[in-house]
């Protein structure tokens, strides 16, 4: 998953975000193909905008290059993108923006806010995989060193497996 908002994100630079994505994207692949014997080949996202800033969100271009790159190139392998704790605006802006997207690929997309709402995610992730953002109980808190999961954690392997 991705915190933008403990993201030190520069949005001059459109080719970090939408290779920063596919990179992370792959790698989950990598690792559920790895961890099923390769009986399953799709992911969940998780994007955590706990203390989310207007300073975090990538220009609306850079998001529908993303989506259109996911749409194109790697069709058929997010099983769910769960965006959690979004400002209003988001939903505002999913609002419009839903109707010229993929009815497929509309489905996938789901807002998660509250205590309630965040029970759906239980049934998807037990409490030791879980980050304390996606529900009471995570228990998954520890904090990502870059240096670590980008140059000694093997591309199929998750944070702190190895």
């Amino acid at each position: 998953f991705q915190n933008f908002a403990k993201n030190d994100t520069n949005w001059d630079d459109r080719e970090f975000f939408i290779k920063g994505n596919i990179y992370m994207l792959e790698r989950a692949l990598a690792c559920t193909e790895r961890n099923t014997d390769g009986e399953k080949d799709k992911v969940v996202a998780f994007y955590d905008y706990n203390g989310y800033g207007l300073k975090n969100t990538p220009p609306v271009m850079f998001a529908k290059e993303l989506l259109f790159d996911l749409r194109d190139h790697w069709p058929g392998r997010l099983q769910q993108v769960f965006l959690v704790d979004t400002p209003f605006v988001f939903r505002a802006f999913w609002m419009i923006i839903k109707h010229f997207i993929d009815p497929i690929t509309k489905e996938l997309v789901h807002f998660i806010t509250g205590e309630e709402q965040k029970q759906l995610l239980r049934k998807m992730i037990g409490e030791d995989q879980a980050a304390p953002f996606m529900f009471d109980g995570g228990k998954n808190g520890k904090e990502v060193d870059n240096e670590t999961f980008f140059y000694n954690t093997p591309f199929d392997h998750v944070y702190g497996e190895c």
